[in-house]
């Protein structure tokens, strides 16, 4: 008789009244013993199903599948319906041990595919015995879960059910894979009747019931199933557990910055700050419980992991999560106890071992989100650029809406060469995604109007956006910003710690034309916010102390610039050589003081030695020989100019389009002296006038090489369009060059697309505008009415259809471009607005255009009248109109006039 607690299984002894009876608590190490006596008994093969189950309850899976193979070998041929539980079984065993993790099975993945396979196998021979089995639809229906193929478990399920409806085993199967498959409300029906059926049975439904609920919302209603399983069960650690994961996250959401930033009154503030505090010890109490209930149990172990790591106890994290590998039953627990160990080597800064621990968990489940961002990160810290992204973008699929996987993708093709506008596309779509989120939190609590800014709490967000939209939109620059400022002004002191910000503001403002208080305001702020920040720093030269100083010398840099566009020249030069006394290598403010000594001093001597210095400090720059080609250019030192725009080409950058645009125009120009000199020959067909003719064309192909290349490099550069336009005008294409120079003004007006040119080309007078001077910002320099593209392809559009005997059409682009001009003069001249002259008339300053530009505009407005009365002339003579010819010597009597010409009273 079997003594009472010990479990023992009786064998009939063959051709015998009598049994054997063995103790299943001292079974052989080695199952085949066991199956030794079974065969010489003649044992049913139910015997060899109870022996390996018994194996398989102590641990010992391998010996289970021993014992049950050799129940099956010696199965009675004609009576394949004895093998149906054993096959069952096996496969059973199969699927439990392809679930379980590597450090425990020494499984890998291939092993795991053989495991399933063979369960497969089995199931099939299963099913051709027998179509009706229950067990075999319940172990098909795991194998599929194992998969993570829920909807072919819920069919297996279901053929369970169909035969057997009160199979509770089926039920909780069905109800695991609906939850799986997301149908939390069908889930939750079965787990509760489940729980009417059998209100103490193992596993307890009220866990799942727990589960559905709080996937459905009901958190309050999840709580108090979970807490009934606790009073039902007090030595279960899995209501424990979630009860804690629910606390966590409560605690979390009520954590969140926005949401009590959002609350308004500080008292309620506090009021939900308590109230998270409060779920967090809730949380940290049942972990507490679950880890006296179970030590070692690999969930509890984990979660306590996560805790630590939140409060910096890093060592202690990376203990626990250890602990739990060593503990982990199946992958998916094991996957995330790499997690956890991940993390804390990631917080450690051991960035390898943290990179092997990420791929270890996403070895055992592919699909683990956090444990995908987490190598995505690793894969950054290696610049590991195309893996990474195939990593997050893999996240991204699964979370279309996760602001951190937008923010990585945004900062990872920021830093790759020509993805800036890829980077704009992620942070765009980052910024709609929080723009939602404020709008439903808004909808859930009853508020109107738009929070999305009050919602938005990260600032880099909006500072990496304005860094690449400098290069591209100045207005959205300024916006993103402008964005950063106002979440940094809500942090107290943070504005300060970035005067930066503020500086860019400023400098943006200008660009965008804004008024100039703004830009004054900013500038003021950023000076104020840099000396501020300085003031409070040790007197050490630190690292952060000379950011700073640098910073305030880019303030001031750009306060200059600022004085400059007000037209205070003065006060921008005393700047610039504060700056270039402090740091004599900063060629910027020299090639400043160069513009003004030469453009509003007509000091040519200065502006070329402060050039000579800026090249001293870099040679290799392209900015300094670009302004010095130009002004040498001015000076009619056209060699010298050549020399230096070809230094460029040749021993500084190549593809430099501005250099090449340069020497366009330089040979334009020289193409036009040869033809000159060609028609002054009395003898056209003289040696000397062919000579240049021949000279003229050679030129004009050359002018027409580099004008091409440069749109080549630049399909948008207006200048270069605009110099094949007048090399088809001197080489007698004037019909061609007159829709160019209009395709030209069209574009530099509205910022079209590429142009498209005509392959030919044309001899007559075309005025070549002249480019900003290069490296420095164009609000200033474009004030020069020789930097107009669209005056002078507009005044070349005109002399085109004079040309082309268009009288009509050049007539009335003539008075076009006059009233341009007169337009841009009086803007400039009220450049500096009341603002300006409140501020700084009482330093004894004026603020306005400077005298050569003056006396540029003077004279351009005198030839615009002449060409206009010479169009008038024409076309009065060739249609005998005498009202036009009036309107003709009218424009002859201003001019005359003006210089002090007397005429004939008739």
């Amino acid at each position: 008789m079997a003594l009472a607690g010990v479990r023992m299984i009786e064998v009939p002894i063959e051709n015998s009244d009598d049994v054997l009876e063995i103790n299943c608590s001292q079974l052989p190490e080695h199952a085949s013993e066991i199956c030794d006596i079974l065969e010489n008994e003649g044992a049913a093969q139910r015997y060899y199903q109870q022996f390996a189950l018994e194996y398989y309850k102590q641990g010992q899976a391998d010996e289970a599948i021993v014992t049950l193979k050799r129940g099956l070998a010696n199965a009675k041929s004609n009576d394949q319906t004895a093998k149906l539980p054993l096959l069952n079984l096996l496969a059973s065993i199969y699927v439990q041990k392809a679930k379980q993790p590597l450090a425990s099975s020494m499984v890998g993945s291939s092993s795991r595919d053989m495991l399933l396979t063979m369960a497969t196998a089995l199931l099939t021979e299963a099913e051709r015995i027998s179509r009706t089995e229950p067990n075999t639809f319940m172990v098909k229906g795991m194998l599929a879960m194992t998969r993570r193929l829920p909807d072919a478990a819920l069919i297996q399920f279901n053929n369970a059910l169909q035969l057997d409806g009160r199979n509770l085993a089926a039920l909780l199967g069905k109800a695991r894979a609906l939850f799986a498959k997301r149908q939390y409300q069908q889930a939750l029906h079965i787990y509760q009747q489940v729980l009417t059926q059998q209100p103490r049975g193992k596993p307890d439904a009220r866990i799942g019931i727990g589960m559905c609920l709080y996937k459905l919302g009901h958190s309050n209603d999840a709580r108090r199933a979970l807490k009934r399983a606790v009073d039902v069960d007090a030595t279960a650690a899995a209501p424990q557990i979630l009860l804690a994961v629910i606390e966590l996250n409560e605690a979390k959401r009520r954590f969140d910055l926005r949401i009590s930033r959002d609350a308004g009154d500080p008292e309620k503030t506090g009021q939900v700050m308590e109230e998270a505090g409060e779920c967090l010890r809730r949380a940290m109490g049942c972990l507490q419980r679950a880890y006296e209930l179970q030590p070692d149990n690999a969930a509890t172990l984990i979660f306590l992991a996560d805790r630590l790591i939140a409060k910096g106890d890093i060592r202690g994290a990376q203990a626990l999560a250890e602990r739990a590998l060593a503990t982990a039953d199946t992958m998916a627990i094991q996957a995330e106890a790499h997690f956890q160990v991940a993390r804390s080597l990631h917080a450690s800064k051991k960035f390898d071992q943290a990179f092997d621990a990420y791929t270890k968990c996403l070895s055992l489940n592919d699909k683990h989100t956090l444990g995908m961002y987490g190598l995505g990160q690793m894969q950054l810290q290696r610049t590991d650029m195309s893996s990474a992204e195939a990593t997050f973008q893999r996240v991204l699929e699964r979370n279309p809406k996760c602001v951190e996987v937008l923010r990585a993708l945004g900062y990872l093709h920021a830093r790759l060469p020509n993805t800036k506008a890829k980077a704009l596309e992620y942070y765009e779509r980052e910024m709609h995604v929080l723009a939602d989120e404020a709008a439903e939190h808004a909808r859930q609590t009853g508020k109107s109007g738009d929070h999305a800014m009050a919602w938005m709490d990260d600032a880099n967000l909006f500072l990496e956006a304005g860094l690449l939209y400098e290069a591209t939109n100045a207005r959205k620059a300024r916006k993103a910003y402008l964005a950063a400022s106002i979440i940094l002004q809500r942090q107290p002191g943070n504005g300060d710690h970035i005067p930066e910000l503020w500086n860019n503001l400023g400098a943006l403002s200008q660009l965008t034309g804004e008024s100039t208080e703004s830009v004054f305001s900013e500038l003021n702020a950023a000076a104020e916010k840099c000396a501020r920040v300085l003031g409070a720093r040790p007197k050490q030269r630190t690292n952060e102390v000379r950011r700073l100083e640098n910073t305030q010398r880019t303030i001031r840099y750009n306060v200059a610039r600022f004085y400059e566009t007000c037209g205070l020249w003065q006060k921008a030069e005393n700047l610039y050589q504060t700056i270039v006394a402090e740091i004599p290598a900063y060629t910027d403010a020299r090639l400043r003081l160069a513009h003004i000594a030469y453009f509003y001093r007509a000091n040519s001597r200065e502006a070329l030695a402060q050039i000579s210095q800026a090249i001293d400090v870099d040679a290799k720059r392209p900015a300094p020989w670009l302004m010095r080609g130009n002004i040498e250019l001015q000076r009619k030192n056209v060699q010298e100019a050549r020399r230096a725009f070809e230094h460029v080409l040749k021993d500084i950058a190549k593809h430099d389009v501005y250099a090449l645009c340069s020497l366009g125009n330089f040979y334009l120009a020289a193409g036009k002296s040869e033809s000159v000199r060609a028609s002054s020959e009395a003898n056209a067909s003289s040696p000397v006038a062919k000579k240049s003719r021949d000279l003229a064309q050679q030129n004009y192909k050359r002018a027409l090489e580099f004008f091409g290349k440069c749109l080549q490099l630049d399909a948008r550069c207006v200048a270069a369009a605009h110099g094949v336009a007048i090399a088809m005008g001197e080489r007698g294409f004037a019909n061609d060059a007159r829709r160019l120079f209009q395709e030209v003004r069209d574009a530099a007006t509205s910022g079209l697309g590429p142009l498209t040119l005509c392959t030919q080309s044309s001899d007559f007078v075309f005025k070549v505008p002249q480019p900003p001077i290069a490296s420095v910002q164009h609000s200033v320099d474009d004030m020069r009415v020789s930097s107009d593209v669209i005056l002078w392809a507009g005044v070349n559009t005109a002399h085109a259809c004079v040309e082309i005997g268009n009288y009509r059409q050049a007539i009335l682009v003539y008075e076009s471009c006059i009233k341009r001009l007169r337009e841009t003069t009086l803007a400039l001249e009220s450049q500096a607005g009341h603002f300006v002259v409140q501020a700084f008339d009482a330093h004894g300053e004026g603020a306005g255009v400077s005298e050569a530009e003056q006396a540029e505009r003077s004279k351009v407005a005198r030839d615009l009248q002449l060409y206009l009365a010479r169009a008038l002339y024409v076309q009065a003579k060739s249609s005998k109109d005498v009202k036009v010819m009036r309107m003709a010597l009218k424009e002859m009597r201003e001019l005359c006039e003006a210089a002090n010409v007397k005429l004939p009273s008739d």
